[in-house]
């Protein structure tokens, strides 16, 4: 007669759980992760069929539309003097969403109605397979059944919401592109009203970028680095150590003073250049002439692009900012200009230098006499 601990367990078998608790493998074990899988599915079916994302995506347009034009009128308010067609696209982009609106809001009615009718049936299907997939013989065949319905209904859902997308896609890149744009203008502006230079009557900010001006090494200064119409201004600001411990600073003070100013028509060259390990560092290089405190000044400028930045000077120095400010020059200022000198009255050289808005002055490059006019 057998011993009672060699007795087989009531029962017979093991159970998949009691198999598993005894040391061997739960069968059911390589079907839990597809279980996982449909059950995320089908919870986020309601959401997918309704293209939920999608109407995000358009109320987020309707909103930017109608911010564009208050952004344009913030940046005026600031004192932004260019792009003068700059209120009339803002305002177009919110008169073409309004006729564009109406067909997005069509299709998403008629697409998710038809995908949210047979929400319930789906949902049914995925729940029976969930339940009833418990098993090792027929989990498979119950989770590919479910699988099937679900992932049927889910890729119509995203094909449907790239067909919506795409009737306003591109609208709403070139729309959000904008209000990046209006958005740096602001921070231009508004960094150059906190600034402490005694900025000319109607001069305008082109652009600012925060900037070190290496010269000597690790204490070169960092500030901002601004172009105007009429001038290119180096102002640093930023805390300085006033004294170290063991090369920690343990007492500091804020310097913000203008480092170095010269007029555009100075500026004889500017370079961009990228540099750095990865070439992702932006420099600028400039050659000045005349009366500029410096001959040269290298700038690591921050944030933006510095082929973007030498594009803006030469427009500045070339006139061609002119065409797009929001006041025109008046008669008498145009006169003024034109009326310029174009020969020394010292040594009769040509002076070719580009005459900018705002200047008074012109040196000729031979001689180097100075004519006001």
């Amino acid at each position: 007669m057998p011993k009672d601990d060699a007795l087989p367990p009531s029962g017979g078998t093991l159970s998949a759980s009691g198999a598993a608790s005894a040391g061997g493998t739960d069968p059911m074990a390589p079907f839990q992760a597809r279980s996982a899988a449909l059950k995320t599915k089908l919870d986020a079916l309601p959401a997918k069929t309704r293209l939920s994302d999608v109407r995000d995506a358009a109320e987020n347009v309707e909103t930017s539309a109608n911010r564009v034009a208050d952004l344009a009128n913030k940046a005026r308010e600031l004192g932004y003097a260019w792009e003068k067609d700059l209120e009339p696209r803002c305002l177009d982009y919110r008169r073409r969403w309004q006729d564009l609106k109406p067909q997005v809001m069509a299709a998403l009615e008629r697409e998710s109605s038809a995908l949210t009718n047979r929400v319930t049936q789906v949902t049914y299907q995925g729940n029976y397979a969930l339940t009833h997939a418990t098993m090792p013989a027929n989990a498979d065949k119950e989770l590919s059944d479910g699988e099937k319905a679900v992932d049927a209904l889910t890729n119509e859902a995203d094909a449907a919401a790239k067909t919506i997308r795409g009737m306003f896609d591109k609208f709403q890149t070139d729309l959000n592109a904008l209000e990046t744009h209006l958005g740096a203008i602001q921070k231009m502006l508004e960094r150059a009203q906190q600034s402490k230079i005694a900025w000319l009557p109607g001069e305008a900010v082109v652009g600012v970028v925060p900037a070190k001006w290496d010269r000597s090494g690790d204490d070169d200064a960092q500030g901002y680095l601004y172009l105007t119409d009429l001038r290119l201004v180096f102002e640093q600001d930023q805390e300085i150590a006033t004294k170290k411990v063991f090369f920690i600073a343990t007492e500091k003070k804020r310097v913000q003073q203008v480092a170095l100013e010269t007029q555009v028509g100075e500026i004889e060259n500017t370079q961009a250049s990228k540099r750095g390990v990865f070439g992702n560092e932006d420099h600028l290089d400039f050659t000045f002439g005349g009366s500029a405190n410096v001959r040269s000044a290298h700038f690591h400028i921050n944030g933006q692009d510095a082929n973007e930045w030498q594009g803006m000077v030469q427009r500045v120095k070339t006139g061609g900012m002119e065409s797009t400010r929001v006041t025109a020059l008046s008669d008498a200022e145009k006169q003024r200009l034109k009326n310029a000198p174009t020969k020394c009255p010292s040594c009769a050289s040509p002076l070719t230098a580009p005459i900018l808005r705002g200047q008074t002055e012109i040196k000729c490059p031979a001689c180097g006499t100075v004519t006001r006019f």
